[in-house]
C-alpha cells in the first residue's frame, strides 16, 4: 500500500465531488507516478474536447491548447482516435497507440513537439455511452525522461481507482451544450470545401486525415482494407484535388480551417 500513497488517495476521496478534487487528484497521482504535466478532457464524440482541469510545470504544454488544439486539432491527436475506435477503458502509452509514422507527421513536428511533451499516458474512463473522460499524465522538459516500464505497470495497477474516482467525481457533466452536438469531422470538410473550394469524397477524406494523424500508407491500407498501392491512388487524387505535392502542404493547406472549428 506504501506505492499507493495512502495519505493522498485519502484525501483525494475526500474531495470527491468538490472543486478541490481535481488538484487533489493531480498530488496523489503525482506522488505516484511523477508526471510533469496534468491535463483532464471530457469528450463526446468528434465534440471539441472540455477542459476539465490543467496544470503543467512547464509553459510551453498548454501554450497553443485552448488556440490551437481544442478548436480542431484534436481531430489529429492518436488519443482522440483511440477514443472513437470505442477502445475499452484503460491507461494508454503514447507509443502503443500513435501511428507508425507519428513523429514524421506535420501534427507532431508543428504542434506535439513543440508542447515539449516527451511521452504521455492517458487513462481513458467512459462515463456510460454518452462521454469520457481522458486523464493525460506528460513528461516534458521539465525533467526530460519518459515513462519507466515500471512505471507503466504501476499506472495499470492504479487503473480500478481511476476508473472509480473518474467516475465518481465527472458522473453528472453537461456535455452537449450549443454546437457540441455537431459532427466535427463533417463539419471540417464542410468548412474546407466553402473557404477552399477543396471537395474529397468520404474514403478521400478519411485517407487524408489518416495522413495527417502519421499514418504510413501500410497502415492506411490496413486500416481501410485495401491494398497500399489503392492508398497510393487516393494520396494521388488528394494532393491533385488540393493542388498540392507533399504531406507539409496539406497540413498547411487545412490548418486555418482546423483553427476556425470553433467558430
Amino acid at each position: 500500500m506504501k506505492d499507493m500513497r495512502p495519505g493522498l488517495l485519502g484525501a483525494a476521496i475526500s474531495c470527491l465531488r468538490g472543486p478541490a478534487f481535481p488538484e487533489a487528484l493531480r498530488l496523489w497521482l503525482k506522488a505516484c507516478l511523477s508526471p510533469d504535466n496534468l491535463t483532464i478532457l471530457a469528450c463526446a464524440g468528434d465534440a471539441a474536447p472540455r477542459c476539465l482541469y490543467s496544470h503543467a510545470q512547464s509553459c510551453a504544454v498548454h501554450a497553443g491548447f485552448e488556440s490551437t488544439y481544442c478548436s480542431g486539432l484534436y481531430l489529429l491527436d492518436p488519443f482522440h482516435a483511440l477514443d472513437r475506435k470505442a477502445a475499452a477503458p484503460g491507461v494508454y502509452h503514447l507509443q502503443d497507440v500513435a501511428p507508425d509514422h507519428f513523429h514524421r507527421s506535420e501534427y507532431y513536428t508543428q504542434y506535439y513537439q513543440k508542447t515539449g511533451i516527451v511521452d504521455e499516458m492517458v487513462y481513458l474512463v467512459r462515463i456510460g455511452s454518452a462521454y469520457s473522460v481522458h486523464l493525460c499524465l506528460g513528461r516534458d522538459e521539465s525533467s526530460g525522461t519518459a515513462f519507466s516500464a515500471e512505471e507503466r505497470v504501476k499506472a495499470a495497477l492504479l487503473t480500478p481507482v481511476i476508473q472509480a474516482l473518474t467516475t465518481q467525481h465527472w458522473s453528472d457533466l453537461e456535455m452537449h451544450g450549443p454546437g457540441q452536438e455537431v459532427d466535427r469531422a463533417s463539419l471540417f470538410w464542410a468548412r474546407l470545401k466553402e473557404g477552399e473550394g477543396i471537395t474529397l469524397t468520404p474514403r478521400q477524406a478519411q485517407t487524408a486525415l489518416l495522413i495527417l494523424r502519421g499514418h504510413s500508407s501500410e497502415s492506411i491500407a490496413t486500416i481501410l482494407g485495401v491494398s497500399p498501392q489503392t492508398v497510393k491512388v487516393f494520396r494521388r487524387q488528394i494532393y491533385a484535388r488540393c493542388a498540392i505535392s507533399s504531406q507539409a502542404e496539406l497540413f498547411h493547406l487545412m490548418m486555418p480551417t482546423f483553427l476556425h472549428m470553433s467558430e
